[in-house]
């Protein structure tokens, strides 16, 4: 199956501008609606109507800024357990060091020699964090653990932070298709104002041909393009 494309605006100005600009072409769009209708029989009504509800729905779609603090935070909270779970393994470590002294092999089995890939990473720390877990619960290293001075709940919140920084993972990438989601439907709502409002404009160049003043009023400026001006030359 072909793989669903993301949607592209079809105009470079800011949303705020393509709207505010909308407004206005509407407003004067309704003021000339007998002559538009005259030669152009498809701007009848209820066009002007659905013109409108784009607008509004375009208008009540969070800006983008809205989804990329909501990523932002899930972000934030995953870092920050990630470095909570780099410490907590680091403390487990110095206990094992402490009861298991030049023991080369127990710190490979307790997966030391993977820390510094795994430190910052939400993949792979949660792995180290449960391999820390699962041989600390050992009965041959977790009473050596203990005596050190390791307490159970030491022991247990290995897990527990693997499993939490999972589940951040999770809401991190939640949150950016999310992201992704609102800014599709952002968009095509956009692009359909757009594409009403280009329809209105390209019209008047024909109904407004020898009107200056309404031709004025129809010109669609996209960026920084130069308005039109009307043909002098037309009749």
């Amino acid at each position: 199956m072909k793989r669903p494309e993301e949607v592209n605006r079809i105009f470079t100005k800011s949303d705020d501008e393509v709207l505010q600009q909308s407004n206005v072409q509407l407003g004067s769009f309704e003021e000339n609606k007998h002559k538009f209708v005259e030669r152009f029989p498809q701007l009848a009504d209820p066009y002007a109507e659905e013109w409108g509800e784009a607008i509004s729905k375009a208008r009540s779609i969070l800006p983008d800024y809205s989804s990329v603090a909501n990523q932002s935070k899930e972000t934030d909270a995953l870092n920050t357990l990630i470095e909570k779970g780099a410490n907590l393994y680091q403390a487990m470590l110095l206990y094992v060091r402490l009861a298991f002294p030049n023991d080369a092999m127990v710190l490979r089995i307790f997966g030391q020699h993977q820390y510094d890939a795994a430190r910052k990473s939400q993949l792979k720390l949660p792995v180290l964090l449960t391999t820390g877990y699962t041989q600390a619960s050992k009965p041959e290293y977790k009473a050596g653990l203990m005596e050190k001075g390791m307490k159970e709940a030491e022991i247990d919140a290995l897990k527990t932070m693997a499993e939490s920084i999972v589940h951040q993972g999770k809401m991190q990438e939640k949150a950016i298709k999310e992201r992704t989601l609102d800014k599709n439907e952002r968009v095509t709502a956009l692009n359909l104002v757009w594409a009403k409002m280009a329809l209105v404009c390209q019209c008047a160049k024909l109904v407004f041909q020898n009107d200056a003043v309404r031709y004025n009023m129809f010109l669609l400026s996209d960026s920084n393009n130069s308005p039109e001006k009307p043909d002098d030359t037309a009749t």
